[in-house]
């Protein structure tokens, strides 16, 4: 039911339609109607337990998702998790993207997403020293030190 990582950029799915692999699709997308499942399915798939999942804010748009489309691959589910879009579509939203499993992975904040706050632009970087370790202003910038 997977789809082959050896299959070209324009692969276009309509054409190569197989009734065999279709009713198989059918069966998964049956499997999947059920939320539990499609997180189960889900937290299988992606290394994430279905609390992670469900604490993402995106089980339910998810999974609507998930049914509009004809599933034929798990490789389609993945995506959608970890970039919070369809492959091939936009995001459905800001949050969708911005709660993509790809930043828990990284540990990071989506660009433009939580502002750092008012004037945080002043301050040393979190984990390390501002221009190799020398403060901001001063002789770091080829100035005097005041």
């Amino acid at each position: 039911m997977s789809v082959s990582d050896e299959r070209p950029a324009d692969y276009d799915l309509a054409e190569s339609w197989d009734p065999v692999e279709a009713a198989e699709a059918d069966e998964l997308t049956g499997e999947l109607a059920d939320l539990d499942e499609f997180l189960r399915v889900s937290a299988e798939l992606t290394g994430f337990d279905v609390p992670e999942l469900r604490a993402t804010g995106m089980a339910d748009e998810h999974h609507r998702t998930a049914l509009a489309h004809r599933v034929r691959d798990e490789h389609a589910l993945v995506h959608l998790w970890y970039v919070g879009a369809w492959p091939g579509e936009a995001p459905s939203s800001a949050r969708a993207h911005d709660q993509g499993l790809v930043w828990r992975t990284f540990r990071a904040t989506p660009p433009g997403a939580a502002a750092p706050g008012h004037g945080s632009w002043a301050e040393t970087p979190r984990g390390g020293a501002a221009l190799g370790g020398a403060p901001l202003g001063g002789a770091a910038l080829g100035g005097e030190a005041r």
